[in-house]
């Protein structure tokens, strides 16, 4: 009877059902007997070496005798099992070396019902029989495998595995319901592995489909969301593909018919700002052009700035809380040094690029020593900021053979050759 067999949930959690009733077991979810459970449900088909269950268990412990250890264990867990609930018995066996799950109580797991439907869904050549498959694959995907365990390595491997498996339904998946042009269920299916995952394919996805759905509103928050993630989170600038929708949705969002009073609203600042003027990177590189070309009809004198964050041993360094305070202190500091014409944005997590115009390069110095001494007032720590200057027409030129390069805030410029 159905209601005989344990299901076990190993997606998103870590629970068991026997005879339509939740099993409690144990309030440890990291514990031995718990983890040698879940290793024994990992490999219900083949059953596992002894050696290798030792090496799972205690292979990152100081335990002398493993052996030893691990009978203490299945005593354990045997006496826990029978108190959650499951008729007596010995649960699981040793035979030739190789443990087994005792299949006098059925075990049906989520991993083996996701796996079944993946495979059935690689069989499968009707494509509307396929995509149901698909679908019901990824929809018994509800998060990553074991969360308590992530610190295990048994656990990390098979949790990279399952991922991985879900990864490539998903894009199957999406690439089949893209030619049917079901943009609204792609959105969803993507908005899901995104929020498990936060990563540029998944965003890609979503993005694509809105504009797809001539969404170009919403479609532009999620870049900015994810994009404010690369940044805080890992440090990283909007890729080319992301840079690329970006563009796109901004043509799109501007052939918009609107009023009068909707175009001069949008036209005005949010709120009056102080100091410099802070854009998105793609923003940045836009403003750059355009200077770019103004320069050859006005002759006015542009510089970009590269302002790099450095410990005290001039390594630079991203992901810490430390790092993302003076990254914050920097920001101010520029913003405050700048003038109300003048343009920056965050290209990193520790470095920031600013465009000057109608300056001479005697003012850099300047320039720089009151961005260093604003950013004292904002952090005190073992930061420095290492400063990299050039004029857009160098720039535009691309000269060979010469480096413009700026030490610090009390140096002076000097070109130098290679």
């Amino acid at each position: 009877m159905e209601e005989e067999i344990l299901k076990v949930r190993m997606l998103g959690g870590f629970s068991m059902v026997y005879q339509e009733k939740t099993l409690v077991f144990g309030r440890n979810y990291i514990s031995k007997s718990t983890q040698l459970l879940q290793i024994l449900f990992l490999h219900l088909e083949k059953g596992i070496a002894k050696e290798r269950l030792l090496e799972e268990l205690y292979g990152r412990d100081d335990v002398e005798n493993r052996n030893g250890s691990l009978n203490n264990t299945i005593f354990r867990l045997r006496k826990q099992l029978e108190a959650a609930g499951l008729p007596e018995g010995k649960y699981f066996y040793l035979k030739k070396g190789i443990y087994y799950w005792d299949s006098v109580i059925p075990v049906e797991t989520d991993l083996s019902v996701f796996e079944k439907k993946l495979e059935e869904s690689r069989k499968e050549t009707d494509e509307e029989k396929k995509t149901e498959l698909l679908k019901e694959t990824c929809a018994l995907y509800t998060g990553e495998l074991l969360p308590n365990m992530t610190g295990e390595n048994w656990a990390a491997v098979a949790n990279i595995h399952y991922r991985d498996l879900y990864f490539e339904a998903l894009e199957e998946l999406c690439t089949i319901l893209k030619e049917k042009r079901y943009y609204e269920t792609i959105y969803q299916l993507t908005t899901t592995a995104a929020g498990m995952y936060p990563f540029e394919e998944w965003q890609l996805w979503r993005i694509d489909s809105l504009i797809a759905m001539n969404r170009y509103q919403d479609a532009m928050a999620i870049y900015k969301e994810a994009t404010k993630h690369f940044f805080d989170d890992l440090g990283l600038p909007p890729s080319e593909e992301m840079l690329e929708r970006f563009r796109l949705m901004s043509d799109r969002i501007q052939q918009s018919v609107g009023a009068l009073e909707e175009i001069k609203k949008g036209l005005r600042e949010k709120e009056e700002q102080k100091g410099a003027y802070y854009c998105s990177f793609p923003s940045f590189i836009d403003i750059y052009h355009v200077i770019s070309r103004m320069m050859e009809r006005s002759g006015i004198s542009v510089y970009i700035m590269l302002c790099t964050l450095t410990d005290k041993n001039g390594e630079i360094r991203m992901g810490t809380d430390r790092n993302r305070e003076a990254s914050e202190a920097l920001r101010v500091a520029i913003c405050n040094s700048l003038r109300r014409g003048d343009f920056y944005t965050r290209y990193n997590e520790s470095q920031f690029l600013v465009m000057l115009s109608g300056t001479t390069l005697e003012n850099c110095q300047v320039l720089s020593a009151r961005i260093d001494r604003n950013f004292r007032k904002e952090f005190n720590g073992h930061f420095r900021i290492n400063y990299y200057m050039a004029s857009v027409a160098e720039l535009r030129e691309e000269k060979d053979g010469e480096t413009l390069s700026f030490h610090s805030a009390a140096d002076c410029w000097k070109i130098s050759q290679k």
